[in-house]
């Protein structure tokens, strides 16, 4: 990815959209980076494809200015702006061949005939077709003819490739691969992927930069490991991965963290943390620690009765009962703890503890209700505002 002064590729500065009196995109500032892999995630009906039209020109925005390599494109066609789309549909042309498919846009253009040739053989070498250049849509699986309606978006050398879901209609395996293909290719052609999506897991595998989105609104843009490990509110915290919820108080030493009904668990409060104020804690299942302990035993950490569990294959999912009656969840990667786990008994007493860095002390205003698609969380009732 590129890091010198040039222009950014592309930047919005104030951008809206309305339909209507229902405005669908809030004012928004947003800079994407020559050269990166940077993805507009959120829940359906949050504004990510709008953004997108309205970057392509599809979309003439209420308000504010859309930027391409430092060039305001406001007034530009969707045509003449330097950027290539990929549908998940991949609207290739089923009486052509995998090559007249990828050549058709540099055909229209006019271009010469032996640079149309040699752009046509490295852009299906890059996506490793070079041997299917003679067959049809319809003689390919759909993972190559991703790969071809790739070929075709990035044959031209656009500044830009904007991705919408292209791999939605790929089934659960071969997306997986087709996650390190999209990212592979990018690197090597050096273009600009601006990748929409609902799923998580894309964003986070593929991605130099996510903005996660919601009713319109950036929460919050950041590398994926930020993101993950640092969301800045409560929503970005369980629509990315799975994330238990626990709602408290800072103590009045403005140094922890009290939970109605649990009482001190650990965190790391931040500087300035006001006595009292109300806060949320994000803690994910995979960061926190469990184990067997008698009913009348002395423990150092949150009590708790085992549910139900679950085998993945690659971890085991415990769901346990806190005493104030909320559920959290526990994971605990397959092997020779989580087999001692296991063979905990449904309705048991266990104590699960993890460490203060674990726990994501967010403010208790960014708690808003996460949205249906969101990954189920658990709270607790009645804490302090």
């Amino acid at each position: 990815m590129n890091e010198t002064t040039e222009p950014p590729a592309v930047k919005l500065t104030g951008l809206t959209k309305s339909f209507g009196a229902n405005r669908v995109v809030q004012p928004l500032d947003l800079e994407i980076r020559q050269g990166e892999f940077f993805s507009i995630l959120g829940p359906s009906g949050c504004g990510k494809t709008t953004l997108m039209r309205m970057i392509t020109g599809f979309e003439t925005p209420t308000g504010g200015s859309v930027e391409l390599d430092g060039k305001n494109v406001d007034a530009v066609s969707t045509k003449s702006r330097d950027l290539n789309m990929l549908f998940q549909s991949y609207a290739l042309f089923p009486h052509l061949s995998v090559y007249e498919n990828v050549a058709f846009e540099l055909r229209v253009r006019r271009t010469a005939k032996r640079e149309i040739d040699t752009r046509v053989r490295e852009a299906l070498e890059l996506v490793r077709l070079g041997a299917f250049a003679e067959r049809k849509p319809a003689e390919l699986s759909g993972g190559q003819r991703q790969r071809v309606a790739l070929a075709r978006a990035v044959v031209g050398r656009p500044a830009v490739v904007l991705l919408d879901e292209p791999l939605g209609a790929l089934d659960q395996k071969l997306r997986k691969e087709m996650q390190f293909e999209l990212k592979r290719m990018q690197r090597e052609v050096g273009i600009t992927f601006i990748y929409v999506t609902h799923d998580q897991e894309e964003a986070l595998t593929m991605s130099d930069r996510i903005a996660v989105m919601s009713e319109g609104r950036v929460l919050q843009v950041a590398s994926p490991t930020e993101i993950y490990d640092e969301p800045a509110s409560r929503f970005v915290a369980t629509f990315i991965g799975s994330c238990n919820i626990l709602d408290g108080v800072v103590d009045a030493q403005g140094t922890g963290v009290v939970v109605p009904g649990v009482g001190a668990v650990p965190a790391l409060v931040p500087a300035g943390a006001v006595p009292g104020s109300g806060v949320a804690l994000a803690i994910r299942p995979e960061r926190m620690s469990m184990r067997a302990v008698g009913a009348s035993a002395t423990v150092d950490g949150v009590r708790a009765t085992l549910v139900e569990r679950a085998f993945l294959g690659d971890e085991w999912t415990f769901h346990v009962r806190l005493e104030t009656g909320a559920v959290m969840t526990v994971s605990v990667p397959s092997g020779e703890t989580a087999a001692e786990l296991g063979s905990i008994a449904d309705g048991a007493a266990v104590v699960l503890s993890w460490s203060a860095a674990a726990a994501r002390v967010l403010p208790a205003e960014a708690s808003a209700t996460a949205p249906a698609s969101a990954p189920a969380t658990s709270a607790l009732k009645g804490a302090a505002a």
